[in-house]
């Protein structure tokens, strides 16, 4: 009876112990789910009432009178995604404005995390001129607040989160500007093919964005090449040599590089110091001022997707890279061209609707011909995701990045 009683306690321990890990596995993958879920409990919970507010903002567009307002978050005072979608609104305000009203931009300041941006989109939220909102860098931000955004009924367009997670839930009002990063995923490889690598090596940090996205890659090179080298670090990790090293040993074209700016700055560095010179491709992660300036030539070969090409050479593009040069001093960068799409895409809208009435707009958004910008062609399926709009690829040559042809 004894070692019955062991044998049923230990039987069962088991059994909760692989439950555990089975739930531990799944937590990390839930996790943006969770956020999900428990911002729609909040939504109901608390004393907020978004049914009313989008309901004044249904009664506000069917006035057709007043200014029509976007509302736009900025990371810095110097964001050259708000310069560009101010841009937008100058030029359409020089053209009468938007179905013969004023077009103004409300600039908010973003957050890092949802607890601090949640007042801002609140107060955003309740004004019921705002009939969209664009921006939020972090996808830990845009995810909750894509939620009350659809509570709210305000389109919602996130031109930097490229995590599948913001458009799996079926809302009617979030439409992401990027291609999502299983797409890109695939372009990354597609480019890697044609430039002949074979064998890769994929680094990346634990950072959830970047675990997914490495996951990601790997999948969609599973075919086409052959990994060689597979390594995660912390996120914190200053020393890659001993990495390296190991690296150093095996015979690969490439490595894929999933990880922060300064990290991959970091990272990079310290392969070509240790005669590491294979070429680097990365995420959109490296496409910012603080990984071009830290890395300096070390950087050479490190190849990167962009939305933009600055290039382009047709005339949507070129008058606005005139006009944005003209009023900035300075050349458009990918954020830039975002920002301006972002606003003249939704005014487009606007004018076929002939209305900001929020559900008529984002059927419209939704089901509409390619409209095309300064950064391509756009085109949303049922779910707000872009639809065969293609990355540009760029690589870093003597500090300066170059489009590659």
């Amino acid at each position: 009876m004894i070692l019955r009683s062991l044998q049923l306690n230990f039987n069962l321990a088991t059994s909760n112990i692989k439950f555990l890990q089975m739930m531990l596995a799944n937590l990390k993958l839930l996790k943006s789910s969770f956020l999900l879920i428990i911002t729609c409990g909040l939504l109901t919970a608390c004393n907020v009432n978004y049914e009313t507010m989008a309901s004044q903002r249904f009664e506000y567009a069917q006035k057709s009178q007043g200014e029509i307002v976007i509302a736009a978050l900025q990371d810095s005072p110097e964001s050259h995604y708000i310069k560009g979608a101010m841009l937008a609104v100058e030029e359409i305000n020089q053209q009468k404005g938007l179905l013969g009203r004023p077009l103004r931009l409300l600039v908010e300041q973003d957050s890092p995390d949802f607890v601090t941006a949640r007042p801002t989109i609140r107060r955003i939220v309740s004004n019921p001129k705002v009939s969209a909102v664009m921006g939020h860098q972090s996808t830990m931000v845009a995810l909750p607040a894509s939620a009350i955004y659809e509570k709210a009924q305000v389109l919602y367009f996130s031109p930097f989160v490229s995590e599948a997670e913001l458009t799996s839930h079926g809302f009617n009002y979030t439409f992401r500007m990027l291609a999502d990063n299983k797409q890109l995923a695939k372009q990354i490889c597609s480019l890697g093919k044609v430039r002949g690598f074979k064998k890769i090596a994929v680094l990346y940090a634990r950072a959830d964005q970047h675990r997914k996205f490495a996951l990601q890659l790997k999948e969609a090179a599973r075919n086409d090449f052959e990994l060689v080298f597979d390594h995660t670090f912390l996120d914190e990790t200053l020393d890659f040599r001993s990495i390296l090293a190991d690296l150093k040993q095996q015979d690969a074209d490439v490595i894929f590089l999933s990880a922060g700016a300064k990290t991959a700055s970091s990272l990079t560095k310290q392969a070509r110091e240790m005669g590491i010179t294979i070429p680097v491709m990365g995420s959109r992660n490296l496409d910012s001022e603080i990984f071009k300036t830290s890395i300096g030539v070390a950087g050479n070969k490190t190849i990167i997707p962009t939305p933009y090409n600055l290039q382009t050479k047709t005339p949507i593009n070129q008058t606005f890279v005139a006009h944005y040069r003209k009023k900035y001093n300075q050349l458009p960068d990918a954020d830039a061209a975002l920002g301006y799409d972002s606003v003249m895409l939704f005014s487009d809208k606007v004018e076929i609707a002939q209305s900001t009435q929020p559900a008529l707009l984002a059927s419209i958004v939704h089901f509409s011909p390619p409209w095309t910008g300064v950064s391509g062609k756009y085109r949303f399926n049922k779910k707000g995701n872009i639809q065969g709009k293609p990355y540009f690829f760029q690589i870093l040559n003597d500090k300066n990045w170059q489009i590659l042809n």
